[in-house]
């Protein structure tokens, strides 16, 4: 599971440096917004975990 993890937050590091080449900053922003929620969600995954 914790492959799993930093697999995912890999995943939301290429996004992120993908989404920074978006021209609509509205765009940007929502899926900056999603970003922080998923890193949010991957952070409660660990402390249930540990």
């Amino acid at each position: 599971m914790r492959t799993t993890l930093a697999n995912a937050e890999a995943a939301l590091d290429e996004v992120q440096r993908d989404t920074r080449k978006l021209h609509s900053r509205e765009l940007r922003e929502v899926i900056e917004k999603y970003i922080e929620e998923q890193r949010d969600q991957i952070k409660a995954l660990r402390r249930m975990m540990n």
